[in-house]
């Protein structure tokens, strides 16, 4: 009964969030009791029901059950290709869904087309509304000429779930909706296995797992959903490693390069993340002949990364991982406008990563901006103060090196979209702050040390963390549940 009550209080909480939001946005209040609406109230009671948040050992649970139930509502009530490049990704989503491995010289994606016509954003001239969208049926797509490259498996559980939604329906809105549904399913995996894996890390992968920002972008057709859930499984075995709670033996040498591998399909220069655990001093390996090992495993992997972009050729294959960059002899005469990028990398990340976590909406809620920045701060400072493992300077130095050599390959990578950069501008334009996720997650391992011998802070005691893990949790969820009330009067 008493459990019960709890649940209903929550529920309460949550419906009350979900009414109280409109006031936070500068337009005048409606109460829109539509399918929308009712589809938010369903999933954010069902959600608060359903989650355990007193249960320490539930927090992996919790965190698949959070993004799984409020990534679906946000995936039905998100009108069509309303995430950050969903339509781009669309299209390489059915492409995969249809002709499986390869890309071909001739792919006619007729579906694509038919849901173009339903796109508010980029198709305002020739839009077709709901009477459209509702009864429109699957076309056939047209595959022929020769084989112009690999198809990206970043994009397989949307694939998996337009082919399933064609399969019991002849709607393309089924299809779509399903696409949408299946990439939030494969992302709340990924996260619930991060957290299970981590030993000593388990309260930044949760948070930094279900951020709003995060659950927000992989609730439609985008492969970010397997960089940020790739970057949380490494992040988790790497701290194991470094808190010396496990050792690097062949098995998951072999696990940490297959998961590098990934980001071959999705945040390319990631890829050499893989080279963290070869840094390492001796005491971190089980054998001195593992390292060799582990090295061998990092060669292969960034030789089927470079053959699979097409930088080592192995058939006729078109695009470039850089598209028409001016190029690198260029930006080494000119190294400041990648510069003056990189300055920019903290405010990028608060501004338009953490703060914004809504894309093409009417106004902006100026307290879910501050709300989301002020707990990002917070949160990550407190799980600093949980690190309490010294990392070797060789290490240290490597990776901030390396991070920045990522960066600024991204950024390079990014100079190639003719959208963003001209020849001549003085910064790059278009780079996002969620590009910086993986670092940003491993903040806590490199500042946590510092902190807690300069300040003598003292671990939790388990007490102390699983009343924190709990304050984590209600925060997160009403976060969560604030940011999709918000994007529900403002997405329109």
């Amino acid at each position: 009964m008493k459990t019960t009550l709890s649940k209903l209080k929550l529920c309460l909480m949550g419906i009350f969030i979900v009414l109280f939001s409109q006031l936070t946005v500068p337009q005048l209040f409606e109460l829109r009791l539509g399918g929308r609406f009712f589809c938010v109230l369903i999933a954010v009671c069902l959600c608060l029901s359903v989650i355990n948040v007193k249960e320490k050992k539930a927090l992996a649970r919790n965190a698949f059950l959070m993004i799984t139930i409020l990534g679906t509502a946000i995936s039905l009530i998100k009108p069509v290709q309303y995430s950050l490049d969903e339509d781009s990704h669309l299209l390489h989503t059915i492409g995969l869904s249809d002709s499986l491995v390869f890309k071909y010289s001739k792919e006619e994606l007729t579906d694509y087309k038919l849901v173009y016509r339903h796109d508010g954003i980029r198709n305002q001239s020739h839009y077709q509304g709901d009477d459209y969208w509702l009864t429109v049926t699957h076309k056939p797509t047209k595959v022929k000429g020769n084989t112009i490259g690999f198809d990206n498996p970043a994009f397989l559980p949307g694939a998996i779930g337009w082919n399933f939604g064609r399969f019991i329906s002849n709607k393309v809105f089924v299809s779509y909706y399903l696409g949408r549904i299946v990439n939030v399913l494969a992302y709340a995996l990924l996260v619930f296995f991060a957290i299970k894996l981590s030993i000593v890390f388990k309260s930044v992968l949760y948070f930094m797992g279900t951020l709003p920002s995060a659950v927000y972008i992989i609730s439609g057709f985008h492969y970010d959903y397997l960089y940020y859930g790739a970057s949380l499984i490494l992040i988790a075995l790497l701290t194991n490693i470094l808190a010396e709670k496990k050792t690097v033996t062949k098995l998951n040498a072999l696990a940490f390069q297959a998961l590098c591998l990934l980001f071959a399909f999705a945040k390319f220069p990631f890829i050499l993340v893989g080279s963290l655990i070869l840094v390492l001093p001796k005491r971190y390996y089980d054998t001195s002949k593992t390292r060799w090992v582990a090295s061998a495993m990092f060669g292969m992997m960034m030789l089927l990364s470079l053959i699979y972009t097409g930088i080592i050729k192995v058939m006729p294959m078109v695009g470039s991982v850089t598209g028409k960059s001016p190029g690198l002899l260029y930006f080494i005469q000119h190294p400041l406008p990648i510069i003056r990028t990189l300055i920019q990398i903290p405010h990028v990340i608060m501004d338009n990563f953490i703060g914004h976590p809504l894309q093409y909406v009417s106004h902006q809620s100026s307290l879910l901006i501050a709300l989301n920045m002020l707990i990002f701060v917070i949160v990550l400072f407190v799980c600093s103060t949980q690190w309490h493992y010294k990392l070797p300077l060789w290490f240290q130095l490597y990776t901030g090196a390396l991070f920045l050599g990522i960066a600024s390959l991204m950024i390079f990578a990014i100079t190639g979209d003719p959208r963003v950069y001209h020849e001549g501008d003085i910064v790059v334009g278009g780079v996002q702050g969620r590009y910086y996720y993986f670092m940003i997650t491993m903040v806590p391992v490199f500042l946590g040390y510092w902190i807690t011998s300069k300040f003598n802070i003292n671990p939790f005691t388990e007490k102390e963390e699983a009343r924190f893990q709990t304050v984590l949790q209600y925060t997160v969820v009403f976060l969560n549940i604030f940011t999709v009330a918000v994007g529900l009067c403002t997405q329109i």
